[in-house]
């Protein structure tokens, strides 16, 4: 190995320092703030369920496919109708609500069941054409009666501040 080569060499500049600095500043905030966003999934509120609902008629009218939503035996999935029938769809698991055990749901038929019973039928069905099945989902946040209420238009309702759901279409 030749040391005079290693003497002569004149490193980084000062420059170029401070551009992997601030490219190191720019990743962190921004692994920090995507963090935040998931922080809000983490717990039974009426807000990650509300971004959800959203979600999923947005991405229905968006793709033109009829889109349900399953709930039961302690899973969620998603669901697309192909030839009349139902097809499961991959979507990465954070952008599920963390429903609880206390959660009750209600379908547009008037069923309820919580996230632990078994059901075979989807609880919320989106159209392309912006309406949904509807339903409620009801909570038990410190006995206040929360209710989310999805309309047939796709429209989520909260019951406690009266958020009605803005649609960019």
């Amino acid at each position: 190995m030749d040391f005079r080569k290693l003497n002569l060499s004149q490193g980084f500049t000062l420059l170029e320092l401070l551009v992997v600095l601030i490219l190191m500043g720019l990743i962190s905030t921004v692994i920090i703030t995507n963090t935040s966003f998931v922080d809000r999934y983490q717990s039974d509120q009426a807000e990650p369920y509300k971004v959800f609902l959203n979600f999923l008629s947005e991405e229905s009218a968006l793709t033109k496919k009829t889109l349900a939503w399953f709930i039961g035996e302690n899973t969620q999935t998603i669901y697309t109708l192909k030839k009349n029938g139902w097809h499961s769809q991959d979507f990465d698991s954070s952008y599920y609500p963390n429903i609880s055990n206390q959660t009750l749901f209600k379908d547009a038929r008037g069923q309820t069941l919580l996230f632990s019973d078994e059901t075979k039928l989807p609880f919320l069905i989106f159209y392309p054409s912006g309406q949904s099945s509807g339903g409620e989902i009801h909570f038990n946040e410190d006995n206040s009666g929360r209710v989310i209420t999805i309309d047939a238009f796709g429209k989520v309702i909260d019951s406690k501040n009266n958020y009605v759901s803005s649609k960019g279409f």
